[in-house]
């Protein structure tokens, strides 16, 4: 039977059905009631945090988390980022570069320029956004065995209710043909030389669906999997919310930031993006999206209400030089009162009130140090009773309060040795203080103390 041959109603059962308009997920548009307005743990000190985002291609890390990124490089903390594949499937908007899309007249490499290509865009926007440091899986250190150089986008393709489905022609190498093991390996060595304290991916639907940031997020929760209790397991992770569930009870994180600077690495990724203003861009497809400076989150892993102390903050320069003078001084006097005490057993002369005098003058530089948080102290303190011994000394020559005159008498030897002894008692205050604060950063530091709650939660706490 010819087509012609068909009735109305047949005909318009074989026409193909229209894909409906893709779909994605508005960022920041539900905040709910007690969300976080940190990714990191409660009173953490972004100067020292470490955050490691992981993408699946490049201008995902911009638009999905831009904003974000910028605004904890601006506070400090170190930026990282894993980008999976270059993109080598994605559409391309300008048209003297459509050339470089699969499929387009002129591509006969399957990509790979538009691959190279968009790893310069890349490069544009971490410029922008401040990112510390860039690799893609299969580099250094984010490889492992059985992991290729580089995996290829798998791509996608819009299913009839605007969702993205699975690319049916996708390459034998592409991230999603590829085993997820060695994948989830090579993540877990680059977490090992990163040491993130947080890291952030998609959800499990990531995001809007597309299947390599589904696969992405597979390779992140293996990786935790694999990581169990191992001290370099992030604090916390995170995943990029999709559309707003209110049934969902984890706990959403909304971080506002700096639209200014996602802008920016948007307009890097012009193979991808089109900025129509400051706040609309839309991709090749033309649907017109929000550049949102507020981005939310889910937990994925760990307690983000645990709660460590404040880091004690050392005391100002004024604090820390009178300190300093006052306690130098008070040790020197009562240090001379005393250094000359001996202490005879049997014909042995036992200078126990110039060991006393050492001490006196070790701990006043010790807890000074400790009291505000700074080495400095110990060492007024030490420079201080230097002077003051010298002055009670030579400061009134006819009747000197301490003698210093090692040939002379005993009593001039304690004094030569008190003199030049104090300001090594207070060097060594200030080392026991230096020592005591690499430990103290060891072991009392915030991620140390998220990492003994969570053994203890968890049953491991020894």
């Amino acid at each position: 039977m010819s087509a012609s041959d068909n009735s109305p109603q047949e005909a318009e059962q074989q026409k193909p059905q229209e894909a409906a308009t893709p779909s994605y997920p508005t960022q920041g548009e539900r905040i709910a009631s007690g969300a976080k307005r940190d990714l990191l743990p409660t009173n953490y000190d972004s100067e020292q945090a470490r955050i490691l985002f992981v993408h699946a291609h490049p201008d995902d890390e911009t638009s999905s988390t831009g904003a974000t990124m910028a605004y904890y490089a601006q506070k400090g903390a170190e930026v990282y980022l894993i980008t999976a594949t270059r993109g080598e499937l994605g559409e391309v908007i300008p048209p003297q570069l459509q050339h470089l899309e699969v499929g387009k007249p002129g591509c006969t490499d399957n990509g790979e320029a538009l691959g190279e290509y968009r790893v310069g865009e890349l490069n544009g926007a971490l410029e922008a956004l401040g990112v510390h440091r860039h690799l893609f899986l299969g580099q250094e250190p984010a490889t492992a065995e059985g992991v290729p150089a580089l995996y290829r986008d798998s791509g996608m393709a819009w299913g009839p209710n605007g969702k993205p489905i699975a690319n049916p022609v996708s390459s034998d190498a592409s991230l999603t043909a590829q085993p997820l093991e060695p994948q989830a390996q090579a993540l877990v060595a680059a977490i090992h030389e990163i040491q993130p304290d947080v890291l952030v991916t998609y959800d499990a639907d990531g995001g809007y669906g597309h299947p390599d940031h589904v696969r992405v997020h597979q390779i992140v929760k293996r990786a935790l999997e694999i990581l169990g209790d191992d001290e370099d397991r992030p604090l916390l992770t995170w995943g990029i919310e999709g559309e707003y569930n209110p049934e969902d009870t984890r706990v959403q994180a909304a971080i506002f930031g700096d639209g200014t600077a996602k802008r920016k690495a948007m307009e890097a990724h012009r193979t991808q993006i089109t900025v129509l203003d400051d706040k609309t861009f839309e991709y090749s497809n033309k649907v017109l999206q929000k550049i949102s400076a507020v981005e939310t989150y889910r937990v994925l892993d760990g307690d983000p209400t645990r709660t460590v102390n404040p880091k004690p903050q050392e005391a100002g320069l004024v604090s820390t030089v009178l300190t300093g003078v006052i306690l130098g001084t008070v040790a020197a006097v009562a240090g001379s009162i005393y250094h000359a005490w001996v202490v005879y057993a049997g014909d042995v002369a036992l200078p126990v009130g110039l060991l006393i005098a050492y001490l006196t003058i070790f701990f006043a530089s010790l807890w000074s140090a400790l009291a505000l948080r700074r080495g400095m102290t110990a060492a007024i303190v030490g420079a201080v009773a230097f002077v003051t011994v010298y002055w009670l000394a030579y400061g009134r020559p006819d009747s000197p309060f301490v003698l210093v005159n090692p040939g002379h008498s005993a009593i001039g030897l304690y004094g030569a040795l008190w003199w030049f002894g104090a300001p090594v008692a207070a060097m060594l205050g200030m080392f026991a203080y230096t020592r005591n604060r690499v430990k103290d950063a060891r072991y009392f530091s915030a991620r140390s103390a998220h990492q003994r709650a969570r053994a203890k939660a968890e049953g491991r706490d020894k």
